[in-house]
């Protein structure tokens, strides 16, 4: 059993930092269902949120770095619309006012870790500036989702699939109240502000 808790924590690893390259990976799931092999004891709830902070760290510096040296052609050619660049320029002046804030909780936002680490890149934002704020971005985000695998395991002891599943609702249902909050808020701002 130990020699595949190892490999648990390797296939968490490895799913995160493949999730910055290719979001549709169920690297989430990978998380939700670690912590809820912690709550009964099979895997290390320290390790697991270790593996998780590590691997979210690794992967947003690579596609940072990424966009950062290469990739601006790539993204030039591929994004070569007005609307894409004023959605760069958008970001990109977000990040110059609320840089750290940005990174760290694009974290929570569907496709925003992906989308905040190329932009950064692209737009040279500081490594000096974007390392603290992924770090702490990760152990936010890590503690979150290992959290939801770990009360899913504690609520669905002995079953580690049904406490993945409630920890993946739970994860769902946050996620789709904070967008629709999100949404509401620039709604009622732009029906203030015409």
């Amino acid at each position: 059993m130990e020699a595949l808790a190892g490999w648990a924590y390797l296939v968490i690893f490895v799913l995160l930092v493949l999730d910055c390259l290719i979001p549709a990976l169920p690297a989430e799931a990978s998380v939700i269902t670690g912590g809820a092999l912690a709550a009964s004891g099979r895997l290390h709830l320290a390790v697991v949120l270790v593996a998780t902070v590590a691997a979210v760290v690794v992967g947003d510096l690579l596609m940072h770095e990424a966009a950062r040296r290469g990739g601006r052609q790539v993204l030039d050619r591929w994004l070569s619309g007005d609307k894409h660049r004023r959605a760069i320029g958008w970001v990109t002046r977000l990040l110059d006012r609320r840089g750290g804030a940005l990174v760290a909780g694009a974290r929570f936002l569907p496709f925003g870790r992906t989308t905040v680490a190329v932009i950064s890149g692209y737009s040279r934002f500081p490594r000096r500036r974007f390392l603290p704020a992924i770090a702490v971005g990760a152990v936010l985000w890590g503690s979150y989702t290992v959290g939801l695998g770990y009360l899913g395991g504690n609520v669905f002891a002995g079953n580690p699939l049904a406490a993945a599943a409630l920890g993946g609702v739970l994860s769902l249902l946050v996620t789709g109240v904070t967008t629709l909050a999100q949404r509401v808020r620039l709604r009622v701002r732009k029906v203030g502000n015409p």
